[in-house]
């Protein structure tokens, strides 16, 4: 039960951007705003919270989920920024239950729908074991299926939505003729560039052509000489590291961006045959990048396949 001596003040949005406004008392003023339709972050519900009396202490948000998931955010007595958590919404959850607090006594509780998001399909070409698929396991948007590459072997790709080329050597000309279909299709392609025959590939898929391997030991890491943009989700780029990457020649500057420290860009991206293709000049591997850099992955993926994901969910 709520005493009369707080003012709440909650605004709540959801993707049909219906809001509500309670007002309790007036010594406390809060706002908090919840968007429950984040394409860019599908697997978290994020909340933001802001409050305009700097003699707040002790302000925590538990929140948990109808599948067991539970946890908490201190806030403190901050009340000069606005305060953005992301709370983890697996592909079970169908609702989170949030309930805000002062020195442990409820000040406001309330629910959040959490609705169920059509699956995009994406197919991971990987020799190896894939070290990308772990950034969609228990996504809500994706599902994967991981193909490993033979010299004569055929290739469907017609019931994908999103093609990932890692840690594949050879190209058959089976695999190039495949990829030029999906490319056809206009869907979206990251590749993680490898030791390749990339003069060969220039020609073929326009692949970006390699010059050398640089960096060598974690002794030595490079960091990212631009600012991250706003709209991307990780807050933590001033933390990514790279120690080894491929080094590019003769490409377009128009298409590069993200440079680090040495100058070189990081990432390409193409429109080739109208599919939009990123190309990725380092790897998710503790000998190339650190683990945070993972979010940074995670960020140019759903920049990548924003598109089809609207297309997608506009289907309903």
């Amino acid at each position: 039960m709520i005493r009369s001596l707080f003012l709440v003040s909650f605004f709540l949005m959801s993707c049909n951007n219906d809001s509500s406004e309670i007002v309790i008392s007036k010594n406390i003023d809060f706002n908090i705003m919840v968007n429950d339709y984040k394409l860019v972050d599908s697997d978290s519900l994020q909340v933001k919270l802001s409050y305009h009396n700097p003699d707040l202490k002790n302000i925590e948000m538990h929140w948990s989920t109808n599948d067991i998931i539970n946890g908490k955010f201190d806030f403190g007595s901050d009340s000069l920024n606005t305060h953005v958590r992301n709370i983890p919404v697996s592909i079970y959850a169908d609702s989170v239950l949030i309930d805000l607090k002062q020195d442990g006594l409820s000040i406001y509780s309330f629910s959040i729908k959490v609705e169920p998001r059509n699956q995009q399909k994406v197919v991971i070409l990987n020799d190896n074991e894939s070290s990308f698929a772990s950034l969609l396991d228990n996504n809500r948007l994706f599902q994967y299926d991981i193909v490993k590459t033979e010299s004569f072997k055929k290739y469907d790709f017609s019931g994908y939505d999103i093609l990932i080329v890692e840690g594949i050597k050879d190209f058959s000309d089976n695999l190039i003729r495949e990829i030029q279909k999906f490319m056809l299709g206009k869907n979206p392609i990251l590749y993680f560039i490898d030791n390749v025959d990339s003069e060969y590939l220039s020609k073929t898929l326009d692949y970006p052509k390699v010059k050398a391997l640089r960096g060598t030991s974690k002794n030595q890491f490079f960091k990212f000489e631009e600012e991250y943009p706003v709209k991307y989700l990780s807050n933590k780029s001033k933390a990514f590291q790279v120690y080894r990457f491929y080094e590019l020649k003769d490409y377009n500057s128009d298409e590069a961006s993200f440079n680090i420290s040495t100058n070189d860009p990081l990432v390409i991206k193409k429109n080739i045959l109208g599919s939009n293709v990123i190309f990725l000049a380092t790897k998710i591997d503790e000998e190339w990048t650190n683990n945070i850099f993972n979010e940074f992955i995670y960020d140019i993926f759903i920049e990548l396949v924003f598109n089809q994901i609207v297309e997608n969910e506009s289907q309903d």
